[in-house]
């Protein structure tokens, strides 16, 4: 360990003592800031409960839950009646292709909107950018 700390104290263009009281430093910030966090968390718990109650809290917190399910189950309805409405669309202007060609190109639209569900937030604005890419996937329809 010590030849360890004297290569990097070269390295560092520093004494191996400098070196050592370096890092005894920042173990003592690192357990002193932990401190300071569990005492602030403490504090902040404190007052919150003298001026909210927990009950209210969760009563809040639920109501907002149950409008964001109930917002959610909307746009669910709205996108599945959209889904087989574009699905009779289809089917009404593919009705000279093959029922083979159209069962391909139903697979293949599932399978790139399970992905596109699966990307992250911070994904879907370049993606939904990229147009050439939308191009690319659209004609693998």
């Amino acid at each position: 360990m010590l030849e360890t700390l004297d290569k990097l104290a070269v390295k560092q263009h520093t004494t191996t003592a400098g070196l050592v009281r370096g890092y005894v430093e920042k173990g003592l910030c690192v357990e002193g800031c932990k401190e300071d966090v569990d005492f602030i968390a403490q504090i902040i718990r404190q007052e919150l409960t003298a001026v909210y109650h927990v009950d209210e809290i969760k009563a809040i917190v639920d109501h907002d839950a149950d409008r964001l399910a109930k917002m959610l189950m909307k746009v669910g309805k709205v996108s599945g009646a959209m889904f087989f409405l574009l699905l009779k669309v289809l089917m009404s202007l593919a009705a000279e292709g093959s029922e083979d060609n159209f069962d391909c190109m139903l697979t293949e639209a599932v399978k790139l909107g399970v992905d596109y569900m699966q990307k992250k937030d911070f994904q879907i604005n370049s993606f939904l950018e990229d147009t050439g890419n939308l191009r690319k996937l659209a004609d693998r329809l």
